[in-house]
Formats: structure tokens, C-alpha cells, sequence
């Protein structure tokens, strides 16, 4: 018997309008909130979080693929001692923001900086962080449910990764309702991140089967949400699924950590701006293609949530996904040339993501892989 473990210690509000309850829930507390321009916009036109925001700290400045050096600069100045709950919301930059600004509000000398607790996150961790409310207004990352934050070192192009169980948020409310206004764009590219996300749990030697059926789930709802929503963002129950979808992938990952096409994506975004979903969801047919050569069952679970009768059927759905939304297209667009994206291949093989895949890891299974995707 296979041995196995599952810690999740998010308590979960899933629902339309369930943002209403948020109130109460931090009632008499003093309240940051971490949050793009855009995000504060909302809340103070929203009426069920405009009267939290009224005497609460803000942090309003996180942008798309928070950068190192503005979340020091944002720590650096200004006093938080009083603070006593953090709200993140919005995407996953500003949950990732929000989780490395409650880590770094925990460290107690001014001399120590963000990038050392990231290098070194046990050093520091030695008591509890503030805790954090997530509010998701994409359809993404999960990252709402998981111990992780993704932070740019934009300088060196590189991503840096902030991992420690203290960095779960304490609640996680998802409320579809925060969706229904986002562009076309920003859709399709953080539901391509959902699905790869669930897939990436299913190639991963880190399985369970807890993730593996959040996976599977995550992965029915996406394939159905996504050709729903390329034809109409209107359509609110696609709005709900791929909310929906987005969540359970996120719990999955809690679990697995992502794997090869994440690790391949990293330079993709850091050295040429392609959109995360996007440069994830780049690989994820060839992947296909690969695992299910190298382990004829590897997709049992998925075919069993989705009724596609075989391995084949799923991988074409798959390929029809990606075919879909111009993934290839949308990545060559951002290449000089074809050729320059095998000068990378070391650099996609990022310890800590690459590793957890199910096949050993060389720089051919890298190359095979790329050119697989592009054609």
C-alpha cells in the first residue's frame, strides 16, 4: 500500500455573494489590505466590502507579477505593528504579494530584507505570521488555498519562490460574483493556469489520492468552462465552474507543488512577458503526449470524472484547448525567432517544480518537449 499525507488548513467559503459574510468576520479587527489599483476601485463601490475598507491600511500598488523590490519598498515604509489581520484580494499577484507581506512583517530586525526570508524561510518563521483573508477576482492560480508565493526578482529576470506552511491563508473566500467583469484576456489566461494546474497534479510524484480526485475535478469543470467562455464571457455558470475549477486545482497543488510545465514557463514569463497561463499552458499537450506514452493509466482518474472513454480522447481535448486559444501563436509572437526558446532549456529545469514531475529530467525530455509544442 502506498503511503500518503494531506495537510489543507484553509477553511474554505465557496459561493456567489459570499464575499457578504466577510464582514463580520473581521469585525473590530485593524485590517490591511493588499490589492492592486484596481482592486481598491471595487471594494469602495462594492457594498458589502466598502465598509471594511473605510478604516483599514491599504497597499494598493500590486501589479501583475509582484516584484521583489516594491514589496521591500512597500515593508520599508510603513509601520504595521498594529496590524492585526491581512484581506488579499484579487489575482494571484496580489495573494503571493500578500503572503510574502504577512512573512515579511513577521521578521524582527530592520536589517533583514524579503529576499533573505525567501532564501531562507525556516530562519525566520520562528513565530506566527499575521493571518490572511483571500478574496480570488480571477480564475486562476488557487493561490488562495496553498503555502506558496510567487515573487519576480525582476532586475536578474528570475522567479523567486516563497514556501512555508505559515503562509496558508487563514480563510479563503471565493465568490464567482468577483469574475464576472474580467476581460477576455485575463479570463482565458488564468483558466489555461487552472487546467494546467490540475493536469500538472496528475503527472506529479507527489500524488495522492485526495489531489488526485481535487485534480480531476478541477480538470472536468475547466474543459468544460473554457469553450463556454471563448464564446461568451457573459456566461455565468462558466463563470462559476472555472471559479470553481480554479479552487480545486489550487487544493491539488497544496498538495503535489506544480511540476515540468511550470518549471518550463518560468523564463517564458520573466524573459519575455508571455502571460503565466499562457506559457503553462505552452507545454501542457506535449506533456500529455509524453506521460501517457511513458504510463498508459496515469490518467484512470480523470477519465473516470469525465467520461472521455480513453487516454487518446482526453489528450485531443486537450490539444482542441490549446489549439483553441492560440497558445503556440501567443508564445511565437513574443519570439524573435523559434530557435532562441532552446537557449533556455537550462533554465527551465528549476529545481523544486521540475523535479516533482513523473519522468526523469534532461535536458532531450526539455528539447522533445518544446518542440512537440511548437509545432
Amino acid at each position: 500500500m502506498e503511503t500518503w499525507n494531506y495537510q489543507n488548513p484553509v477553511k474554505i467559503i465557496f459561493g456567489c455573494g459570499s464575499r457578504k459574510l466577510l464582514k463580520d468576520t473581521v469585525k473590530n479587527l485593524k485590517i490591511l489590505i493588499v490589492s492592486s489599483k484596481r482592486g481598491r476601485q471595487f471594494i469602495e463601490k462594492d457594498p458589502f466590502l466598502l465598509p471594511i475598507s473605510k478604516n483599514s491600511k491599504w497597499i494598493d500598488s500590486i501589479t501583475s507579477n509582484p516584484s521583489l523590490d516594491n514589496i521591500q519598498k512597500e515593508l520599508d515604509k510603513s509601520d504595521y505593528k498594529d496590524i492585526e489581520i491581512i484581506i488579499a484580494f484579487g489575482g494571484g499577484s496580489s495573494i503571493d504579494a500578500a503572503k510574502a507581506i504577512a512573512a515579511g512583517i513577521s521578521i524582527h530586525s530592520k536589517k533583514d530584507k524579503l529576499y533573505d526570508l525567501i532564501k531562507n524561510p525556516n530562519d525566520f518563521f520562528k513565530r506566527p505570521t499575521l493571518p490572511i483573508i483571500a478574496i480570488p477576482t480571477t480564475s486562476g492560480t488557487g493561490a488562495e488555498v496553498t503555502p506558496f508565493a510567487t515573487i519576480w526578482d525582476k532586475k536578474n529576470k528570475k522567479k523567486l519562490s516563497l514556501q512555508h506552511n505559515k503562509i496558508y491563508p487563514q480563510i479563503a473566500i471565493v465568490d464567482p460574483e468577483l469574475t464576472y467583469d474580467l476581460p477576455y484576456r485575463i479570463t482565458i489566461s488564468s483558466g489555461l493556469d487552472a487546467l494546467n494546474q490540475a493536469l500538472e497534479s496528475i503527472w506529479n510524484k507527489n500524488k495522492s489520492p485526495i489531489s488526485s480526485v481535487a485534480a480531476s475535478k478541477a480538470i472536468k469543470k475547466a474543459l468544460k468552462a473554457l469553450p463556454f467562455l471563448n464564446k461568451n464571457l457573459k456566461n455565468i455558470e462558466a463563470r462559476k465552474l472555472i471559479s470553481e475549477a480554479s479552487l480545486l486545482s489550487g487544493i491539488s497543488i497544496s498538495q503535489t507543488r506544480t511540476a515540468i510545465c511550470h518549471s518550463i514557463s518560468y523564463p517564458l514569463t520573466a524573459k519575455y512577458g508571455i502571460e503565466h497561463g499562457i506559457a503553462c499552458a505552452f507545454t501542457m499537450y506535449a506533456v500529455s503526449k509524453k506521460v501517457n506514452a511513458f504510463k498508459k493509466n496515469i490518467f484512470s482518474d480523470v477519465l473516470k470524472e469525465t467520461d472521455l472513454g480513453t487516454s487518446e480522447s482526453f489528450i485531443n481535448q486537450i490539444k482542441e484547448i490549446v489549439t483553441m486559444f492560440k497558445v503556440r501563436e501567443n508564445v511565437e509572437m513574443k519570439l524573435a525567432n523559434k530557435d532562441e526558446i532552446y537557449t533556455l532549456i537550462n533554465e527551465m529545469i528549476t529545481p523544486g517544480r521540475s523535479d516533482n514531475f513523473i519522468l526523469p529530467i534532461n535536458q532531450d525530455l526539455i528539447k522533445d518537449i518544446l518542440e512537440e509544442s511548437l509545432r
